[in-house]
């Protein structure tokens, strides 16, 4: 008897040992509404690390351009629980337009997974067919035409001010609710060109509604093929590129970090977010660490700049 209760309490010892020591679900905050293209990721990879008994749970906390998303982040428990899913706009544009409750310094980036650029186009009449067409049709024609964007303050403006202003011209841009509406708005007529997305545009390029002029990065995309970059037409360095990554609060134990970055670079590299990324016109990119960490800062300084210089910076 006494040898059946010992190997009951040494099978209990080991299931609450087993209870004690599971490892605690992980949250992916997103800061934006269901259904966009980094909420549509990251729940691809919570499936990769599901299949792998990783159990991460993406929640979406929209509102305030994705300050109240990233300020919950940032107030969690820094124990790599409690993981910020970022994009651009509220690391590098929105301190330098709408202002936000939180500073470099409260966060740590992890890891960066992929980037992407925008893109102008117009409709098949437009009186240019290249970048370096486009960029001299501007510079003879300031402020003539019309250009529309996802909204006041975001990449879409800021990445066609940005080019504008390096060959010292500008043209009027027409914000928009999303770039799904700019789209139609260039397609339409009412405005005469588009700066946003490429996934966005892409069906009407393809169906000859469209066309693509200038890439705002200094590669080429193999999502539009013969596209002009910024090399092509001199200004490698002015590049706007919309990117996903995410972060964890400041204080997050050097293991915590390794072991999410460690995570999620595993399923970043699984065939079905590959798969997204190919499906969306981007390429797996990943930087981590200092390289990451400088990245952000460089992009940050540039944004500030073009901020200030176009008369978009918030009001102290």
């Amino acid at each position: 008897m006494n040898t059946l209760y010992r190997a009951l309490a040494g099978a209990l010892g080991c299931m609450f040992a087993a209870i004690v020591w599971a490892a605690p679900p992980m949250t992916l905050i997103w800061p934006a509404s269901p259904g966009g293209g980094g909420d549509l990721y990251f729940r691809i990879i919570s499936k990769v690390m599901g299949a792998k008994g990783v159990n991460l749970v993406v929640r979406n906390v929209p509102g305030g351009g994705a300050t109240i998303g990233v300020q919950e982040v940032l107030h969690s428990k820094p124990d790599g629980n409690t993981i910020g899913g970022v994009w651009t706009g509220p690391i590098s544009i929105s301190p330098h337009t709408l202002g936000v409750p939180y500073k470099r310094d409260d966060y740590i980036p992890v890891l960066q997974f992929s980037s992407a650029p925008y893109v102008l186009c117009t409709r098949p009449d437009f009186p240019a067919n290249t970048g370096a067409e486009l960029i001299e049709l501007v510079k003879k024609n300031p402020n003539k035409y019309t250009y529309g964007t996802d909204g006041p303050g975001g990449l879409g403006q800021l990445a066609a001010t940005r080019i504008f202003m390096a060959f010292g011209t500008s043209e009027r841009d027409i914000p928009y609710k999303g770039a799904s509406e700019s789209s139609l708005a260039m397609l339409s007529g009412v405005v005469d060109m588009y700066s946003g997305t490429i996934p966005t545009i892409l069906p009407h390029v393809k169906s000859g509604k469209a066309k693509c002029l200038l890439l705002t990065s200094a590669r080429h995309n193999p999502a539009l093929p013969g596209v002009s970059s910024l090399a092509d037409v001199g200004i490698p360095k002015e590049e706007s590129l919309l990117w996903r990554a995410i972060l964890v609060p400041k204080g997050t134990p050097a293991a915590d970090i390794e072991r999410v970055e460690k995570l999620f670079e595993d399923a970043a590299r699984s065939p079905q977010a590959l798969a997204f990324l190919k499906q969306v016109g981007e390429t797996l990119e990943l930087l981590k660490g200092k390289e990451l960490k400088a990245s952000w800062d460089r992009e940050y300084e540039a944004y500030g700049k073009i901020v200030k210089l176009a008369g978009m910076a918030r009001k102290q």
